[in-house]
């Protein structure tokens, strides 16, 4: 009874075992760019914690860490993909349809502002002209669409472009239009301009803006 006794003495009096899910927790939320581990982090750094607190195992540090690591961790991705989607993602669907608003909607200047034009380069009578056009032939902008029918956007490795279709309704017609975006870094924040836009009408002729490559003077 006595050896009976003393080894159910030592069990109790023995550290518990290091929990594995707060060791995985830990491990996993030092994975800070894949959505899954951090995921994962969390649920196993709360399993760990559960784990550590009935006494079961010991390592509550680590659980603790690993979930704090996997909250960041998501708060991270989420930001980075608000801000991908914000900067990159939508203008590229978006196409030129906020240059031809801000145009129809504020004159020439605010549609150049859209634009990657050369600093010094005078294009303002070549916008004016072109948002007149747009007025006269179809009437404002109503929707812009992506044209799945065509290849989607794609970059180009050496000059960070996209190209794609898009289908503009107008007030008084429905055309074709193809634009280019080219990834601009002014004062090395990443942002997304139009370098060029074109309406294909067969019937009235095509309209370009800017007519040609804009050149600094």
């Amino acid at each position: 009874m006595d050896s009976i006794s003393s080894a159910s003495d030592a069990e109790r009096l023995s550290p518990p075992r290091l929990s594995v899910c707060a060791v995985a927790s830990l491990v996993l939320g030092l994975v800070l760019c894949c959505p899954l581990t951090s995921v994962a982090a969390i649920v196993l750094g709360a399993v760990g914690l559960n784990a550590t607190k009935a006494r079961m195992a010991s390592g509550r540090g680590l659980a603790v860490t690993g979930l704090v690591l996997g909250l960041i961790g998501t708060a991270l991705q989420v930001a980075f993909g608000a801000w991908s989607y914000t900067t990159i993602y939508a203008p590229l669907m978006e196409g030129p349809a906020p240059a031809l608003r801000a145009g129809l909607d504020g004159g020439a200047p605010a549609m150049v502002s859209r634009f990657t034009i050369p600093e010094g380069t005078k294009v303002d009578a070549e916008a004016s002209a072109f948002l007149e056009a747009i007025k006269s032939r179809y009437g404002n902008l109503v929707t812009c669409e992506l044209d799945r029918s065509t290849q989607a956007p794609t970059p180009d490795s050496k000059r960070r472009e996209f190209e794609a279709d898009f289908e503009l309704r107008f007030e008084r017609a429905t055309i074709k239009a193809r634009s280019c975006v080219e990834i601009t870094t002014p004062m090395s924040a990443l942002s997304m301009k139009l370098r060029w836009i074109e309406l294909i009408d067969p019937a009235q002729g095509d309209l370009r803006f800017p007519p040609a490559e804009p050149k600094a003077p």
